[in-house]
């Protein structure tokens, strides 16, 4: 996990220093009329982290591993992340990782791998996961970062 959290650290701070590269023009400019702008991805991926920070700190007390999937597309729009100021957006997915890094470094060894054969993630995850596959905390954590990653990309190709 310490070699996952130096990763994880450096994919937050590398890419934060990325986004602020990008012009407040260019973070709203749209691929095509029903694709999401920068902003609107980066507005996705606050909302992940916020949806992420949550199954992180009640998965620790739970049973299961069965969490409220969400709706994206309306997460987006109702929050208007198009709207939002560029370097607002930035400092707000940086803080909310920086958080979500908190909360995984104090999460204990056996939390982390306690199986769970009762959950979602065939819905939730990014990389889903068939239900009769046991699952762990660990798996939803670097699936999360797998995601952010994901997302990142886009941004930064969309901007070539």
């Amino acid at each position: 996990m310490k070699d996952f959290l130096v990763v994880f650290e450096h994919a937050i701070s590398t890419s934060a220093k990325a986004l602020r590269e990008i012009t407040e023009e260019q973070s709203t400019v749209k691929p095509a009329v029903d694709k999401w702008s920068q902003k609107e991805i980066l507005g996705h991926l606050i909302d992940s982290a916020f949806n992420n920070a949550v199954r992180f700190v009640k998965c620790q007390t739970k049973e299961d591993m069965i969490f409220a999937p969400y709706d994206q597309d309306f997460w987006v729009k109702v929050q208007s992340y198009q709207e939002r100021e560029w370097n607002e957006l930035i400092d707000l997915w940086h803080t909310s990782n920086f958080h979500i890094l908190n909360i995984i470094k104090h999460i204990p060894a056996e939390v982390l791998t306690r199986k769970f054969s009762y959950h979602n993630f065939d819905e939730i995850a990014w990389i889903a996961v068939d239900k009769n596959k046991p699952v762990d905390l660990n798996y939803l954590i670097r699936d999360y970062l797998g995601h952010m990653k994901h997302h990142l990309d886009q941004i930064f190709r969309s901007d070539e």
